[in-house]
């Protein structure tokens, strides 16, 4: 193709011998358009008619940086990868329309709420003056029916008392408590016997071995203690030597063959042949077969209390009214012979019972199962 002078934004295209067009907005040089061989002109006027490719001018389709404003209304933009499609923007009447219709759709909704709920008062408000309406129907009724089942007894409801009434009934529950029940009378039952402490059933055994005919003394306080001799048991005629000796246990568990020796051991060293063994308890099978070898008398709880409901009614009465009218379920001291009070450790949370007279006196028991 020839040369020839470019014009901007003007676009050539060309065919080539494979019939593919070819765009392009510059010419080179050594661009070179192919002339199919003619088939045999046979004069100059054929060769002359044979057709040579020319370039054509179309208008250009793709808009440069550089464009002059004259030439720029001409051209068709593209749509370029970096520019960003934007949707056409809707009219200003369109964007009217759409906010009236949410504001009208916001308000219909209030409207339907607010009307709803002047329903549901208005529902609410029949319905309390019917519950109204009945209670005060109901009212005289009951007053009525109280006057009839009380009808020797003047009635005043509450709201015919006056002020003055009512702040003198409220200080006389305040100052007048209701007073709690008394505890039931004790009887002789194997609780009311286990529920003594050790010096109270020291003293029913005694007051049982006199009943059988025997002269009874309790041992003494102190530090020694007793020395395992709870009771001695004198003979009418023979007050000088003792007869036998008692030991009493008040506690709940059984006895262990262990006390059992320790009677018979004391027995020995008193120079004593007879033995008894009263427990508000039972006896464990070892500590009843030694005891019954060395020819002692083991009274359990229940031997006891039949032996007390075998006596007269009058003797029965007189027992236990000695036991009831003291304190007999605080233990007493050993040491001092005074009832003793629940204290708790220092160190943890452990109670017992001690004595009033600490630091004097620091004698302490455990607490029996009464307390627990």
């Amino acid at each position: 193709m020839p040369a020839s002078t470019k014009v901007p934004q003007e676009i050539y295209f060309w065919v080539d011998d494979s019939g593919t067009t070819h765009f392009s907005n510059t010419i080179k040089k050594e661009t070179s358009i192919s002339v199919p061989p003619a088939t045999n002109p046979t004069s100059p006027e054929q060769a002359q008619k044979q057709e040579k490719p020319t370039a054509q001018v179309v208008q250009p389709i793709i808009e440069q940086h550089a464009v002059t404003p004259a030439i720029q209304q001409n051209v068709v933009k593209p749509v370029m990868q970096s520019q960003v499609i934007k949707p056409p923007q809707a009219a200003n009447g369109s964007k009217v329309t759409g906010l009236g219709s949410l504001v009208f759709m916001i308000v219909m909704v209030i409207a339907f709420r607010l009307f709803f709920d002047s329903i549901g008062k208005k529902r609410r408000k029949k319905r309390y003056e019917k519950i109204r309406e009945l209670r005060l129907e109901q009212k005289p009724e009951r007053q009525q029916d109280v006057k009839r089942n009380h009808e020797h007894t003047s009635i005043k409801t509450p709201a015919t008392r006056t002020v003055q009434e009512t702040i003198d009934i409220e200080l006389s529950e305040c100052i007048c408590p209701k007073s709690s029940p008394t505890p039931p009378k004790p009887s002789w039952t194997i609780e009311f016997i286990r529920s003594l402490e050790w010096r109270e059933f020291e003293k029913l055994c005694a007051r049982v071995l006199e009943t059988r005919g025997f002269h009874a003394k309790l041992g003494d306080f102190g530090s020694d203690g007793d020395g395992g001799k709870d009771i001695r048991i004198y003979k009418p005629q023979e007050l000088e030597q003792p007869y036998a000796l008692a030991q009493c246990k008040a506690q709940k568990s059984d006895i262990k063959v262990g006390e059992i020796r320790k009677l018979i051991g004391t027995m020995a060293i008193e120079k004593v042949s007879k033995g008894f063994f009263f427990a508000s308890s039972k006896f464990f099978k070892k500590a009843w077969e030694v005891g019954k070898s060395q020819e002692l008398e083991l009274v359990t709880g229940y031997d006891l209390l039949n032996e007390i409901k075998s006596l007269p009614i009058e003797r029965q009465e007189t027992m236990l009214q000695e036991i009831s009218s003291s304190d007999y379920i605080t233990p007493t001291c050993t040491i001092c012979g005074i009832k003793m009070i629940k204290k708790n450790s220092t160190k943890s949370d452990y109670q017992f019972w001690g004595c009033i007279n600490f630091p004097k006196c620091q004698s302490k028991l455990d607490l029996r199962w009464t307390d627990k």
